[in-house]
């Protein structure tokens, strides 16, 4: 009884999540991409429960849900990490795997034999055909697993980017969902290890079966609900524009200007102190200097020889080594003082200023 109510919980706990996000003042694309994905997931939690009531010609559409829901997946990790729209073309070119798939069961029906859905499992309804039944099957376990590799790739040319944009990068590195795909490869793994086995040493039924799938499956949904929600609370941006992973900026010739304004933009950095607001960003600091996020990128890459991240974060840290040396700031702790500078995470800033000195900070301040 416990296993159906923990594999029934993902079901109002989707529905109580795509609530919370429709309740919110500005709905993010990424946002819109997580509901599609909740109601999705909800659905394929369903046919798990419920597959013997499902209509034999409607069998297929559950079976393959998978497909489906990790396209969409994907298409959600894509919206957070590079701010793709949210447009019809997109999702139709996301659902063509699924038709086609659908599609593929479609034509096996007609011209080989009847396909049979026995608990969501499928098979056919006579002859041996169980090769043919091997070639259906397998783009399940195939394409899911392809759509998690392509969201690696997404997280990890993020990741990478992430320094030429942002001074910070605690709040929005999203390594919560490196962490939940690998814990999803992990259920897909174990999902597929219970359906072989229980269909064909028939230690358990089908009908508990993919009760424990739906069970695996919900409690997967819950943990990725809880960071996907948390989040979007902490920020309300997409970081990287959607055309940085595709499209390098377009850098002009090096030339006295740029020398000029990168002679301007220190000039800038040691007046205006801007390094102290936590939360600096490339577009940010272009906007108050009145030119372009991508010729500020190229004066710090070309001609600072640094990356934004660097850039920033070398400012906040000669301010901690002033502040540490100045007998006024001796009340301070030493992690207020680095909050003072700038910085807003203790591991980032003990990190940089063991790389940078060579020392921790309360032996700089022993010293």
């Amino acid at each position: 009884m416990l296993i159906e109510h923990l594999a029934f919980s993902g079901i109002p706990a989707a529905v109580l999540c795509i609530g919370i996000i429709l309740s919110k003042k500005k709905i993010n694309k990424s946002d819109r991409f997580l509901i599609f994905w909740l109601f999705i997931c909800s659905i394929n939690i369903a046919y798990y429960l419920y597959s013997p009531s499902v209509p034999d010609f409607l069998q297929s559409l559950g079976f393959t849900l998978p497909v489906l829901s990790t396209s969409i997946l994907y298409l959600y990790v894509t919206a957070l990490t590079f701010n793709l729209q949210f447009k019809s073309t997109v999702i139709l070119r996301s659902i063509l795997p699924y038709v086609v798939y659908n599609l593929l069961f479609f034509l096996i029906t007609i011209f080989f034999a009847e396909i049979h859905f026995n608990y969501g499992n499928p098979g056919f309804s006579s002859g041996n055909h169980s090769g043919l039944l091997g070639i259906i099957t397998a783009p399940m376990a195939v394409v899911p697993m392809v759509y998690i590799v392509l969201c690696f790739s997404a997280l990890k040319r993020y990741q990478r980017l992430l320094p030429e944009y942002y001074s910070f990068s605690e709040k929005i590195n999203l390594n919560w969902l490196k962490y939940t795909l690998i814990s999803l490869i992990t259920l897909f793994i174990i999902i597929y290890s219970i359906i072989f086995i229980s269909t064909r040493f028939h230690f358990i039924s089908l009908n508990k079966t993919f009760t424990v799938v739906a069970a695996i499956q919900s409690i997967f949904l819950l943990f990725l609900i809880f960071f996907s929600i948390r989040q979007s609370l902490i920020i309300g941006y997409t970081v990287i524009p959607e055309q940085a992973e595709s499209t390098p900026p377009k850098y002009v010739k090096p030339d006295e200007k740029l020398d000029e304004l990168a002679k301007q933009l220190l000039i800038y950095m040691e007046d205006q102190k801007p390094h102290l607001a936590e939360e600096l960003s490339l577009y940010t600091l272009a906007k108050d200097l009145n030119i372009s996020a991508n010729l500020l990128s190229q004066i710090i890459n070309q001609n600072l020889g640094t990356n934004f991240y660097k850039f920033i974060n070398s400012y906040r840290l000669k301010e901690v080594k002033k502040m540490l040396k100045d007998p006024s700031f001796h009340q301070y702790s030493i992690l207020g003082i680095a909050f003072e500078a700038g910085f807003n995470s203790k591991s980032t800033f003990n990190k940089i200023f063991k790389e940078e000195t060579g020392m921790t900070p309360s032996e700089f301040r022993r010293s």
